[in-house]
């Protein structure tokens, strides 16, 4: 038994008896001790382009107001392809675990090689071509038009950035899951730098605005990936995984196996964040104001969802180990932790947003300028909703990873893509148009979807505990 499954073993299995469990204050700890590093990751990697929509700010609030279309839509799709092969982690390690050999594992991430060219074409047709879906929501065709180099570029960094995915997920099956960290840590200065010189026109670059995001990704990535083939191919303990040696045929019966797997995670999520990119296109019919504001909050609130997603991963490996060994009090304590840590932190948000939008604001616009004055007051109301908002979605998004951890996936994705898509957007849309409740209405209205969601999950969440108890 190597030494990190003794680690493993120690913080996740112990307490089998609910007299001997540990204090909430220690449960809440192990909880934290898990979520950190993963949601640091998330955080790095989401923090270069935070970064680069301060520069793009700088060009104007109709450069800004782009980025609200762009972004959404993008992430909608890449999302949808990049969390299916987040199904590879996954097999590396049920096969570390059922003690398959390492030219096995290697022929798995062969195929998630196959798998990611694959998953590509599909996705960078469809980012060819957005734009045209972008007009028949009736989106602004000057922004619609904005918005082109941003998705050409994104469009050929499709298999690039999938195949960084397939290999970090090779590293997080075989045990070291801080190899993406490190790799979005090494980076994040360089994308940072490139973003500086293409979206602003510096260094005798060409001023690309809105593109110069993707095209900053495009050249990181691909650098990124080939150094890392590279890096894995020159590994001495990499070798025992023949990743680069045998047959590069496609396995289809491995090629299924993954896409089994990874589909439903990609249909949750990608289905998720398809309908808050709709939810943008409807802020986009109340014009430039409205979607430079939804785009300076949503900025914010996606630093803070890195958080609540780093902890419902963390609850969902803990809760794994704990229904392992049927301790099913620990896991009670487990999801009682977690709900207070993730409590605790989305009420500092929620004062964050409530006592200082402005200073919030002003990373993106010049806050004193009269002309201003307009979207800082919408982005103003805008982050108050979103403070309450995102303590009902961070419970879910953590109910969801718990449920997971009890072997069951299915549920939390048709929760999440039901109550998004029959519930919030249709409330927001009636509240928003029809009842004329404006942008405001359109955010008050897509709540509604998270609360209920985050109810239902509970509910079945304490229920599945009960029972096995």
């Amino acid at each position: 038994m190597n030494n990190s499954t003794q680690i493993f073993k120690k913080q996740v299995l112990t307490n089998d008896s609910p007299v001997l469990a540990p204090s909430l204050l220690k449960n809440m700890g192990k909880v934290a001790s898990f979520a950190i590093p993963i949601s640091m990751g998330a955080l790095v990697n989401m923090l270069s382009g935070f970064i680069a929509m301060l520069m793009v700010a700088e060009l104007g609030e109709v450069e800004l107001a782009a980025g609200a279309l762009a972004v959404t839509t993008f992430m909608a799709i890449l999302t949808v392809v990049l969390t299916i092969l987040y199904a590879i982690g996954i097999l590396v390690g049920h096969y570390k675990g059922h003690g398959k050999s390492s030219a096995e594992i290697g022929t798995l991430v062969k195929n998630g090689f196959w798998l990611a060219l694959l998953l590509s074409i599909p996705s960078m047709i469809c980012l060819w071509n957005i734009d045209h879906v972008l007009l028949l929501f009736g989106q602004d065709p000057t922004l619609v038009e904005i918005t082109k180099n941003y998705f050409n570029y994104a469009a050929w960094s499709m298999f690039p950035i999938l195949l960084s995915v397939v290999i970090t997920q090779f590293y997080s099956g075989i045990g070291n899951p801080r190899f993406t960290m490190i790799l979005s840590l090494i980076n994040l200065p360089f994308i940072i730098l490139l973003s500086y010189s293409f979206v602003l026109g510096k260094f005798n670059f060409p001023q690309l605005g809105l593109g110069g995001i993707t095209c900053s990704s495009l050249i990181s990535h691909s650098i990124t990936g080939v150094a890392i083939l590279i890096y894995i191919y020159s590994k001495k303990n990499i070798k025992q995984y023949q990743i680069f040696s045998g047959s590069f045929w496609p396995n289809l019966t491995l090629c299924k196996q993954i896409l089994a797997l990874g589909l439903p995670i990609g249909i949750q999520f990608g289905g998720e964040l398809s309908a808050m990119a709709v939810s943008t296109y409807f802020m986009g019919y109340f014009g430039v104001i409205a979607l430079a504001a939804s785009q300076i909050v949503s900025q914010w609130c996606m630093l803070a969802v890195m958080v609540s997603l780093g902890v419902s991963q963390a609850l969902s490996i803990l809760i794994s180990g704990a229904y392992s060994q049927k301790n099913y009090h620990l896991i009670k304590q487990y999801v009682t932790s977690s709900v207070v840590l993730l409590t605790l932190f989305f009420s500092f948000v929620f004062l964050l947003f409530l006592l200082l939008p402005e200073s919030l604001i002003r990373f993106y616009i010049n806050v004193d300028n009269p002309e201003n004055q307009e979207l800082v007051t919408l982005a103003i109301y805008f982050f108050i909703i979103a403070g309450i908002i995102l303590l009902f979605d961070g419970i879910r998004n953590l109910l969801a990873g718990g449920l997971r951890g009890l072997q069951d996936s299915k549920a939390p994705m048709m929760v999440g893509i039901i109550s998004l898509w029959l519930i919030s957007l249709p409330v927001c849309y009636i509240i928003a148009f029809p009842f004329n409740g404006g942008p405001l209405g359109l955010r008050i209205g897509f709540s509604a979807g998270f609360i209920i969601a985050a109810v239902i999950l509970w509910v079945r969440m304490q229920r599945k505990i009960k029972i096995k108890i």
